[in-house]
């Protein structure tokens, strides 16, 4: 029974995580991180970076904790890596709501450390970007649980299940990161 319960968790995660990978355009457009500060997306936070990017918005209740909660172990498992081999970054998928002091306060909240940035902005151009980081439509709450993992120089994205164990999640990280090319 308790390897059938095993095998049943580990099909559930595979199923979760894509080894595929892909490529995509981002848009360079306008965001403000949580510092107030105006930066643009892919020119500031992924030109010529390995990035982890997740998706959410600071009144949920539910599921974004844990995605972020998810994403603080990550950060703390690379260690000194995080800023100078991967950078991490949250989209809030509530741009309306989620003004730079609020995701101040919601980072705060789960001691985020340096070289993660949350970003929020105009509400076309976060439409616009998370449709381009395949993400977009329906509301704040129907965002996507997953965390995108790219390798800028390489031209190599795949994605992951945010749930997913840590460890699942930080070996794919630095993989891609390793990336020299991407093999597809």
């Amino acid at each position: 029974m308790r390897a059938a319960v095993a095998l049943a968790t580990l099909t559930l995660v595979a199923a979760h995580v894509s080894s595929a990978a892909f490529t995509l355009k981002i848009p360079d457009v306008p965001v403000t991180d949580q510092h107030g500060r105006t930066l643009n997306f892919y020119s500031d936070l992924v030109k010529g970076r390995t990035v982890a990017i997740n998706f959410m918005f600071t009144t949920c209740t539910t599921i974004c904790p844990q995605l972020t909660m998810a994403m603080r172990r990550i950060q703390q498992q690379l260690g000194d890596r995080v800023g100078r081999d991967v950078w991490l970054v949250s989209v809030s998928v509530d741009p309306t709501t989620d003004v730079p002091e609020r995701l101040q306060r919601f980072a705060a909240k789960f001691d985020v450390g340096p070289a993660w940035t949350f970003v929020t902005g105009r509400k076309t151009d976060i439409e616009r970007l998370l449709a381009a980081l395949g993400n977009g439509g329906g509301s704040a709450g129907d965002h996507a649980t997953t965390i995108l993992i790219g390798n800028d120089p390489a031209g190599c994205w795949t994605r992951s299940s945010g749930l997913a164990p840590t460890a699942t999640n930080l070996k794919l990280i630095v993989d891609t990161a390793t990336a020299r090319t991407c093999s597809r």
